[in-house]
């Protein structure tokens, strides 16, 4: 369907291939906003919209118009994906690159997803943050949060589903 990459280290070369899919479900938004947690701790539209403006800052290295009508015009959906990444130099890449904090934090990842479920990873199209000023191609991906538990995930020979931001009118698909 849709392939993105991933970089999961600040200033390291390795990246995921990530390959969508298919929608496994759409998820009611006021259900997601209630329930979906931010580094299991925070949740609601003002932690989503805080990271959403990092990406603003960090990534896109513009400003962010936000409207207040942007959760009318997008929807959650629940989404599989493969992911491609040769496991060996992941390993060596957190090892060697990773601040020991987010390593250590994989590490403990790691153990409590064989135990329990720690939620999805959330991600943003690039359709989505053009509505709120970007000005970026439509199928771009973006994550949000859970990349630590995404990474967790794939060293424990596991792929999880990911939740995505996208426009009412799709671009990923």
């Amino acid at each position: 369907m849709h392939n993105f990459r991933q970089k999961i280290i600040p200033n390291s070369s390795i990246n995921l291939e990530i390959e969508i899919l298919s929608i496994i479900e759409n998820i009611e938004l006021n259900k997601f906003l209630k329930t979906y947690k931010i580094s299991n701790l925070w949740n609601g539209k003002f932690f989503i919209k805080r990271i959403i403006k990092k990406i603003f800052k960090y990534q896109l290295s513009s400003n962010i118009k936000w409207d207040n009508s942007f959760w009318d015009l997008v929807t959650v959906s629940l989404v599989s994906i493969d992911i491609k990444v040769n496991k060996n130099n992941l390993i060596t890449q957190l090892e060697n690159y990773a601040n020991k904090k987010r390593y250590n934090d994989i590490k403990k990842y790691k153990k409590l997803l064989l135990k329990k479920d720690m939620g999805n990873p959330l991600y943003i199209t690039g359709k989505a943050l053009n509505l709120i000023g970007a000005k970026i191609k439509n199928d771009d991906i973006y994550i949000l949060d859970g990349s630590r538990r995404l990474i967790a995930n794939i060293l424990n020979h596991s792929k999880p589903n990911i939740l995505l931001i996208d426009t009412k009118e799709k671009s990923i698909g």
